[in-house]
């Protein structure tokens, strides 16, 4: 009886597992593209099957070596991210099979996009970081827009912003929207316009950290 229920939860566990990675091929362009990720960046044009459309891989696929002036089918793992934020990527790639690699210039490729909707507006951000996880564990800012009561996580950076702990900032940034990022990119960017303010301080009403 002992063995039998070990075995059914190795088996639930085993499937639990097997069930966040899957094993897809990918067309990978014979050139890349112009994108804008955290910052401006070169991104690999894929094809998933049956899809008839090039869209941008921001992340990469782990072990896979570009070279310009090829077109690629590969067999990738797709390991999907338990609830990522919404500015990191769900899912990564890792390199399983080069099935071909062929010279040649591949049809359908995108025009260049357009410039990068953005947005300014001010935020505040506390005097010490908390703990989070995105990818994987790391320190976040805790920040208020305008009318917020509530600080809350940001994962990303802001290009351009040195922070020093125990000061709170009033800051204008900018926020750039990514045109139709796939689902594994972050959807904007945030620059620095302009440090407003730098009180050295102890932020108020910071979460509590989780135990």
């Amino acid at each position: 009886m002992f063995r039998t229920v070990m075995y059914l939860v190795a088996s639930l566990f085993l499937f639990a597992s097997c069930s966040k990675n899957e094993v897809i091929k990918l067309t990978i362009a014979s050139e890349e593209a112009d994108c804008v990720g955290v910052a401006p960046q070169k991104c690999l044009l894929v094809k998933k099957e049956g899809q008839t459309e090039w869209e941008n891989l921001y992340n990469g696929i782990d072990g896979f070596i570009y070279e310009d002036g090829n077109e690629y089918v590969l067999e990738v793992k797709e390991e999907k991210i338990d609830n990522p934020p919404a500015d990191a990527p769900s899912v990564k790639y890792v390199l399983v099979k080069e099935i071909s690699k062929v010279a040649k210039v591949s049809e359908g490729l995108p025009e260049k996009a357009e410039a990068p909707v953005s947005e300014t507006y001010q935020i505040t951000v506390a005097s010490q970081k908390a703990d989070c996880t995105g990818v994987a564990p790391q320190k976040c800012f805790l920040v208020k827009k305008d009318g917020q009561k509530d600080w809350e996580f940001w994962y990303s950076g802001i290009e351009g912003f040195n922070y020093e702990e125990g000061n709170e900032y009033v800051l204008e940034i900018k926020e750039e929207k990514v045109a139709n990022p796939p689902a594994d990119a972050s959807s904007v960017k945030y620059i620095l316009i302009k440090e407003v303010s730098k009180l050295k301080k102890i932020s108020e009403n910071l979460p509590k950290p989780k135990k």
